[in-house]
């Protein structure tokens, strides 16, 4: 049975009358018992849901065109004149300080303090505001399936003409828009990263507008700085918290510092980094997971605090935490999560390791096939990788001591000594300056050579660049004690490790003849 609204009601506001109650006495006051009932069933007075012109023409039998001039009739009469209506006023006013709020919680809260007996919708609400020509200051959007909002329609005299049901969010006029964008920004971020902040969709809101253009339109604003963690005061905060909560998948991380993920899509970054550490590593703490993260600054400006990346693998299928351990389980092989560059850098430190010096493991992996500069890319940020060391690496969670670091500190210092790339310098008889290199293994392959420091302040600025039959060849630049601009010489002639190299600088015709002394070992 419907719930009867003249029923035993107990309202709020101490009025002793519902929403629904009033409206029946301002509109259906009529003695024809029929249209009365007509009213009230299309516009959702008896059951707190709007129906359709063909729904209530099916319970009476009769037309659609026949429900609608009922209930027109009914309800033009009353726009001659102001109508009181202190009920939907307190109603109105209630709403719109709730704003912005999910619309299932507004609607609770209606029904809480006695407004409504019959569980009246924001639609239906909408609707009859109009008709007392209340001025609707909310907007109702759904996130529907496709996290693509729909917004019921707030412009048509009368009902709705979308029936918001489930994922709805109750924001102010105008902010619809910000709703698209909060969506967008989180499902790519959760896409890419794996997890996000309201804070950084905030910012991203801020410089799109509210036309979608960078710095341009009303949801555009400035921002303090502020470390990532530490809420942005804004306008969009509220809102945007509102929006992502209804998101599926939706979790709070961190809710206080406004960390979230969306499970439902989260693909890159986070998952696929702990995936390819723990199939390495087995188990890490979240102090070595965050600094792992740190390695790749392209991806993670500032890594999740440690407490998120914590709860982020708590929600992992196949990780287990306990205290601050995340623990594979079951165990991964890493030959199964890790491909290409990555694959070959641990099976390189899984044979020769478990500590490498960066030369030495650079040689066999180019000796075995891979591209130079992949391998100090991969070395560089690759979360599997840990330095323990300077130029000393091996995989994370390798558990190494002090006197394993130093020995191949010092294998290194010993291999640099016997190899300085700087043979000598001075002076020709007419003023030149000249200068002659051993090639190490920077110099030949990034080109980079030392000035003496004797030479710091003569040598700077560009040189032309001369080959040594006169012809130029490129420019040489020189700046704080540095040289560069060889590269395409020393590819072109093959250069190796141990070749011999002399510039002559002419410091008045700024000219850097380069000539070949002598030739390393094959």
């Amino acid at each position: 049975m419907r719930p009867n609204p003249r029923g035993n009601l107990s309202t709020g506001k101490g009025t002793g009358m519902t929403l629904e109650q009033e409206l029946i006495d301002i509109f259906a006051s009529t003695p024809s018992q029929r249209n009365r009932e007509i009213l009230i069933g299309y516009y959702g007075w008896e059951d707190g849901r709007q129906h359709t012109l063909t729904e209530v023409g099916a319970r009476f039998g009769i037309t659609r065109e026949r429900v609608r001039q009922v209930c027109a009739k009914l309800t033009k009469r009353l726009k001659t004149a102001p109508v009181s209506a202190p009920i939907m006023d307190r109603v109105l006013k209630l709403i719109s300080e709730m704003l912005p709020a999910p619309a299932a919680r507004i609607e609770a809260e209606l029904t809480g303090q006695g407004f409504t007996a019959v569980g009246m919708s924001l639609g239906t609400v909408a609707a009859a505001a109009r008709l007392l020509d209340r001025p609707v200051e909310f907007e109702i959007v759904a996130v529907t399936s496709d996290n693509r909002p729909k917004t019921a329609s707030a412009k048509r005299k009368g009902r709705a003409t979308y029936n918001v049901t489930d994922g709805r969010l109750a924001v102010r006029p105008g902010q619809e828009k910000a709703v698209t964008a909060a969506i967008d920004l989180a499902k790519k971020e959760a896409y890419f990263h794996g997890l996000t902040t309201v804070e950084r969709i905030e910012r991203a809101i801020a410089g799109r507008g509210s036309e979608g253009k960078k710095g341009t339109g009303t949801f555009c604003a400035k921002y303090p700085q502020g470390r990532s963690g530490k809420m942005y005061l804004s306008p969009f905060s509220p809102l945007v918290r509102q929006t992502v909560a209804l998101m599926e998948g939706f979790r709070w991380l961190d809710q206080s510092a406004g960390w979230f993920c969306l499970s439902s899509i989260q693909r890159h970054g986070l998952p696929k980094t702990i995936d390819k550490v723990l199939a390495v590593s087995g188990e890490v703490t979240g102090e070595q997971l965050h600094k792992a993260l740190s390695r790749n600054r392209r991806l993670w400006k500032e890594p999740p605090p440690e407490n998120v990346l914590l709860e982020f693998c708590r929600r992992m299928p196949g990780v287990r935490v306990e205290d601050d351990r995340i623990i594979a389980d079951p165990p991964r092989d890493w030959k199964k999560s890790l491909t290409g560059v990555e694959a070959k850098l641990v099976a390189v430190l899984k044979k020769h390791g478990p500590l490498m010096e960066r030369g030495e493991m650079e040689d066999l992996c180019v000796g075995g096939g891979m591209n130079r500069f992949s391998f100090h890319a991969f070395v560089s940020w690759s979360p599997v990788i840990a330095q323990f060391g300077h130029s000393v690496y091996g995989l994370l969670g390798t558990e190494v001591s002090p006197e394993q670091v130093e020995a191949v500190l010092a294998r290194r210092r010993a291999d640099r000594a016997e190899r300085r790339v700087l043979d000598g310098h001075g002076r020709t008889a007419d003023g030149k300056v000249w200068l002659q290199y051993r090639l190490s293994k920077a110099a030949s392959t990034y080109a980079v050579i030392t000035i003496p420091a004797a030479l710091k302040k003569t040598v700077r600025g560009r040189f032309k660049f001369l080959d040594a039959d006169g012809r130029e060849i490129g420019t040489l630049a020189t700046k704080d004690g540095r040289a560069w601009g060889l590269g395409a010489f020393l590819r072109k002639n093959g250069a190796r490790i141990g070749d011999r190299i002399k510039l002559t600088l002419d410091l008045k015709n700024r000219t850097a003849a380069v000539t070949w002394e002598e030739r390393g070992e094959e």
